[in-house]
Protein backbone atom coordinates (compact mmCIF):
# COMPACT_ATOMS: atom_id res chain seq x y z
CA UNK A 1 0.00 0.00 0.00
CA UNK A 2 1.14 3.14 -0.80
CA UNK A 3 1.79 5.35 1.94
CA UNK A 4 0.51 8.82 2.53
CA UNK A 5 2.63 11.57 2.86
CA UNK A 6 2.34 13.99 5.84
CA UNK A 7 2.83 17.37 5.11
CA UNK A 8 4.13 19.61 7.59
CA UNK A 9 1.79 21.88 8.63
CA UNK A 10 2.52 25.88 8.21
CA UNK A 11 1.82 28.54 10.76
CA UNK A 12 -0.63 30.60 8.95
CA UNK A 13 0.09 34.51 8.96
CA UNK A 14 -2.15 36.61 11.58
CA UNK A 15 -3.55 39.95 10.25
CA UNK A 16 -1.25 42.46 11.56
CA UNK A 17 2.00 40.75 11.27
CA UNK A 18 4.90 42.44 9.05
CA UNK A 19 7.55 41.02 7.28
CA UNK A 20 10.71 42.08 8.87
CA UNK A 21 14.80 40.92 7.78
CA UNK A 22 16.59 40.27 9.89
CA UNK A 23 17.07 36.91 8.39
CA UNK A 24 15.13 35.40 5.38
CA UNK A 25 11.71 34.75 6.64
CA UNK A 26 11.43 35.84 10.18
CA UNK A 27 8.35 38.06 11.46
CA UNK A 28 7.64 40.48 14.08
CA UNK A 29 4.32 41.92 15.01
CA UNK A 30 3.67 45.85 13.94
CA UNK A 31 3.04 47.66 17.14
CA UNK A 32 0.08 50.65 16.98
CA UNK A 33 1.45 53.79 17.84
CA UNK A 34 -0.21 54.86 20.70
CA UNK A 35 -2.33 58.17 21.50
CA UNK A 36 -0.36 60.77 23.95
CA UNK A 37 -2.90 62.01 26.55
CA UNK A 38 -1.50 64.99 28.46
CA UNK A 39 -1.74 63.74 32.21
CA UNK A 40 -3.21 66.69 34.90
CA UNK A 41 0.91 67.48 35.58
CA UNK A 42 1.88 68.00 32.40
CA UNK A 43 -1.60 70.64 31.91
CA UNK A 44 0.05 74.42 31.71
CA UNK A 45 -1.70 76.25 34.36
CA UNK A 46 -4.43 78.68 33.48
CA UNK A 47 -2.74 82.66 33.48
CA UNK A 48 -2.91 84.27 36.49
CA UNK A 49 -4.12 87.47 36.60
CA UNK A 50 -1.76 90.58 37.25
CA UNK A 51 -1.94 91.32 41.17
CA UNK A 52 -1.69 95.13 42.00
CA UNK A 53 1.66 96.24 43.60
CA UNK A 54 2.02 98.13 46.56
CA UNK A 55 3.42 100.45 43.99
CA UNK A 56 0.57 100.81 41.52
CA UNK A 57 -2.26 100.94 44.05
CA UNK A 58 -3.74 103.97 44.58
CA UNK A 59 -3.06 106.12 47.31
CA UNK A 60 -5.80 108.11 49.31
CA UNK A 61 -4.08 111.89 49.04
CA UNK A 62 -4.32 112.20 53.02
CA UNK A 63 -2.09 115.75 52.72
CA UNK A 64 -4.49 117.22 50.31
CA UNK A 65 -7.76 116.07 52.04
CA UNK A 66 -6.12 117.61 55.48
CA UNK A 67 -5.22 121.06 53.99
CA UNK A 68 -9.03 121.07 52.48
CA UNK A 69 -10.29 120.24 55.57
CA UNK A 70 -8.18 122.85 57.64
CA UNK A 71 -9.26 125.28 54.34
CA UNK A 72 -12.85 124.86 55.54
CA UNK A 73 -12.30 124.89 58.90
CA UNK A 74 -10.23 128.35 59.16
CA UNK A 75 -13.26 129.68 56.61
CA UNK A 76 -15.73 128.75 58.94
CA UNK A 77 -14.12 130.58 61.92
CA UNK A 78 -13.65 133.72 59.90
CA UNK A 79 -17.19 133.85 58.46
CA UNK A 80 -18.43 133.45 62.09
CA UNK A 81 -16.13 136.07 63.47
CA UNK A 82 -17.30 138.58 60.87
CA UNK A 83 -20.98 137.78 61.08
CA UNK A 84 -20.58 138.31 65.14
CA UNK A 85 -18.63 141.88 64.63
CA UNK A 86 -21.03 143.16 61.95
CA UNK A 87 -23.91 141.98 64.27
CA UNK A 88 -22.60 144.35 67.15
CA UNK A 89 -21.65 146.72 64.79
CA UNK A 90 -25.14 146.85 63.00
CA UNK A 91 -27.14 146.85 66.19
CA UNK A 92 -28.66 150.47 66.18
CA UNK A 93 -29.06 150.43 69.91
CA UNK A 94 -25.46 150.28 70.39
CA UNK A 95 -23.91 152.48 67.68
CA UNK A 96 -20.47 154.79 68.62
CA UNK A 97 -21.08 158.23 68.62
CA UNK A 98 -21.75 160.05 65.31
CA UNK A 99 -18.83 162.47 64.52
CA UNK A 100 -21.13 164.70 62.86
CA UNK A 101 -23.40 165.26 66.21
CA UNK A 102 -20.67 165.27 68.58
CA UNK A 103 -18.48 168.07 66.83
CA UNK A 104 -21.54 170.10 67.82
CA UNK A 105 -19.90 172.15 71.08
CA UNK A 106 -22.25 171.07 74.25
CA UNK A 107 -23.53 167.44 72.25
CA UNK A 108 -23.02 164.58 74.39
CA UNK A 109 -23.77 161.26 73.67
CA UNK A 110 -25.14 157.55 76.06
CA UNK A 111 -25.41 154.54 74.85
CA UNK A 112 -29.51 153.87 75.10
CA UNK A 113 -29.52 149.86 75.39
CA UNK A 114 -32.61 149.43 76.59
CA UNK A 115 -35.85 149.57 74.66
CA UNK A 116 -38.59 147.47 75.59
CA UNK A 117 -42.26 148.32 75.97
CA UNK A 118 -43.07 149.24 79.87
CA UNK A 119 -46.71 149.91 81.06
CA UNK A 120 -46.67 152.73 83.76
CA UNK A 121 -44.06 155.64 84.73
CA UNK A 122 -40.57 155.03 83.98
CA UNK A 123 -37.31 155.95 85.81
CA UNK A 124 -35.22 157.76 82.98
CA UNK A 125 -31.01 158.22 83.53
CA UNK A 126 -31.59 161.98 82.20
CA UNK A 127 -33.68 164.70 82.12
CA UNK A 128 -35.31 164.91 79.89
CA UNK A 129 -34.39 161.13 78.60
CA UNK A 130 -32.95 160.29 75.43
CA UNK A 131 -34.05 157.07 75.33
CA UNK A 132 -34.82 153.77 77.29
CA UNK A 133 -37.66 151.57 77.63
CA UNK A 134 -41.11 153.11 76.60
CA UNK A 135 -44.67 152.97 75.94
CA UNK A 136 -46.01 150.82 73.15
CA UNK A 137 -48.32 153.98 72.07
CA UNK A 138 -45.88 156.72 70.32
CA UNK A 139 -46.00 160.56 70.41
CA UNK A 140 -46.84 162.10 66.79
CA UNK A 141 -43.86 163.43 65.68
CA UNK A 142 -45.05 165.03 62.28
CA UNK A 143 -43.88 168.58 63.06
CA UNK A 144 -46.38 168.46 66.09
CA UNK A 145 -46.61 171.77 68.80
CA UNK A 146 -48.13 170.63 71.73
CA UNK A 147 -49.03 173.41 74.20
CA UNK A 148 -48.54 171.18 77.36
CA UNK A 149 -46.01 168.62 78.79
CA UNK A 150 -46.04 165.21 77.94
CA UNK A 151 -45.26 161.65 79.15
CA UNK A 152 -41.76 160.55 78.61
CA UNK A 153 -42.64 157.17 77.92
CA UNK A 154 -44.45 158.49 75.12
CA UNK A 155 -42.25 160.83 73.88
CA UNK A 156 -39.25 158.53 73.86
CA UNK A 157 -40.83 156.06 71.70
CA UNK A 158 -40.78 159.24 69.20
CA UNK A 159 -36.75 159.59 69.34
CA UNK A 160 -36.80 155.65 68.73
CA UNK A 161 -38.33 156.30 65.32
CA UNK A 162 -35.70 159.02 64.76
CA UNK A 163 -37.61 162.55 65.41
CA UNK A 164 -36.06 165.20 67.09
CA UNK A 165 -37.48 166.09 70.15
CA UNK A 166 -37.52 170.22 71.36
CA UNK A 167 -37.95 170.88 74.80
CA UNK A 168 -38.31 174.54 76.77
CA UNK A 169 -39.22 175.52 80.44
CA UNK A 170 -42.08 176.21 80.79
CA UNK A 171 -42.85 180.56 81.07
CA UNK A 172 -40.36 180.86 78.37
CA UNK A 173 -41.30 183.77 76.30
CA UNK A 174 -43.85 183.34 73.70
CA UNK A 175 -41.65 185.11 70.63
CA UNK A 176 -38.86 181.87 72.02
CA UNK A 177 -41.16 179.55 71.88
CA UNK A 178 -42.48 181.21 68.46
CA UNK A 179 -39.01 180.76 67.20
CA UNK A 180 -39.08 177.23 68.52
CA UNK A 181 -41.85 176.67 67.23
CA UNK A 182 -40.80 177.64 63.38
CA UNK A 183 -38.11 174.74 63.65
CA UNK A 184 -40.96 172.33 63.95
CA UNK A 185 -44.20 172.97 62.20
CA UNK A 186 -44.55 170.96 59.02
CA UNK A 187 -41.78 169.28 59.47
CA UNK A 188 -41.38 165.23 59.62
CA UNK A 189 -39.54 163.71 62.44
CA UNK A 190 -40.08 166.93 64.87
CA UNK A 191 -42.18 167.63 67.98
CA UNK A 192 -42.07 170.00 71.20
CA UNK A 193 -43.61 170.85 74.29
CA UNK A 194 -42.74 172.18 77.68
CA UNK A 195 -41.02 170.56 79.73
CA UNK A 196 -41.30 170.93 83.95
CA UNK A 197 -37.82 171.43 85.84
CA UNK A 198 -35.91 171.59 82.61
CA UNK A 199 -32.28 172.98 83.82
CA UNK A 200 -31.48 175.39 80.81
CA UNK A 201 -34.47 177.70 78.64
CA UNK A 202 -34.39 174.68 76.09
CA UNK A 203 -33.18 171.49 75.23
CA UNK A 204 -32.87 169.22 71.86
CA UNK A 205 -32.96 165.25 72.49
CA UNK A 206 -32.36 162.79 69.65
CA UNK A 207 -31.85 158.96 70.51
CA UNK A 208 -28.74 159.19 72.26
CA UNK A 209 -27.96 162.71 71.81
CA UNK A 210 -28.72 165.75 73.89
CA UNK A 211 -27.89 169.20 73.66
CA UNK A 212 -28.60 171.93 76.17
CA UNK A 213 -28.57 175.62 75.89
CA UNK A 214 -30.75 179.30 76.43
CA UNK A 215 -31.22 180.62 72.68
CA UNK A 216 -33.74 180.44 70.13
CA UNK A 217 -31.09 182.04 67.55
CA UNK A 218 -28.92 179.88 68.53
CA UNK A 219 -27.28 178.08 65.73
CA UNK A 220 -26.29 174.60 67.26
CA UNK A 221 -30.23 174.07 66.88
CA UNK A 222 -30.22 173.54 63.80
CA UNK A 223 -27.03 171.94 63.23
CA UNK A 224 -28.05 169.25 65.96
CA UNK A 225 -31.24 168.99 64.10
CA UNK A 226 -29.35 168.53 60.15
CA UNK A 227 -26.89 165.84 61.69
CA UNK A 228 -29.81 163.57 63.92
CA UNK A 229 -32.84 164.07 62.79
CA UNK A 230 -33.94 160.79 60.82
CA UNK A 231 -30.16 159.90 60.53
CA UNK A 232 -30.41 156.34 59.50
CA UNK A 233 -27.09 155.65 61.21
CA UNK A 234 -28.87 156.74 65.07
CA UNK A 235 -32.45 155.98 64.67
CA UNK A 236 -33.05 152.59 65.77
CA UNK A 237 -36.14 151.80 64.62
CA UNK A 238 -35.09 153.96 60.99
CA UNK A 239 -38.40 153.53 58.64
CA UNK A 240 -40.90 153.49 61.24
CA UNK A 241 -44.49 155.83 61.20
CA UNK A 242 -43.90 159.22 62.94
CA UNK A 243 -47.89 159.47 62.37
CA UNK A 244 -50.23 159.11 65.48
CA UNK A 245 -53.83 161.22 65.25
CA UNK A 246 -54.95 159.35 67.98
CA UNK A 247 -52.09 160.95 70.25
CA UNK A 248 -51.57 164.23 68.36
CA UNK A 249 -55.60 164.86 69.11
CA UNK A 250 -55.83 163.18 72.68
CA UNK A 251 -52.06 163.74 74.53
CA UNK A 252 -50.60 162.01 77.35
CA UNK A 253 -50.01 164.59 80.21
CA UNK A 254 -46.55 164.79 82.17
CA UNK A 255 -46.34 161.81 84.48
CA UNK A 256 -48.77 159.94 83.08
CA UNK A 257 -48.14 157.81 79.90
CA UNK A 258 -50.53 156.30 77.71
CA UNK A 259 -50.30 152.57 76.66
CA UNK A 260 -53.35 153.10 73.87
CA UNK A 261 -55.29 155.81 72.45
CA UNK A 262 -57.13 157.38 75.35
CA UNK A 263 -60.95 156.93 75.60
Amino acid sequence: MAQRKSTSSRPSAKAGTSKTRSGRGSTTPTARPESKRPSNAQRPAPPRKPGKSIVNQKQRPWGLITAAVLVVVFAAVVVTYAVTRTSKQTNPYKQPALADATKISGVTYRVEPNHNHVQGAIKYDASPPVGGNHSQYWVDCTGTVYPNAIANENAVHGLEHGAVWIAYRPGLPKADVDALAKYVSGQDRMFMSPYPGLKSNISLQSWGYQLFLDSPTDPRIQQFINALRYNPKTTPEYGADCSQPTFKAHPSTFGNPLWAPAT
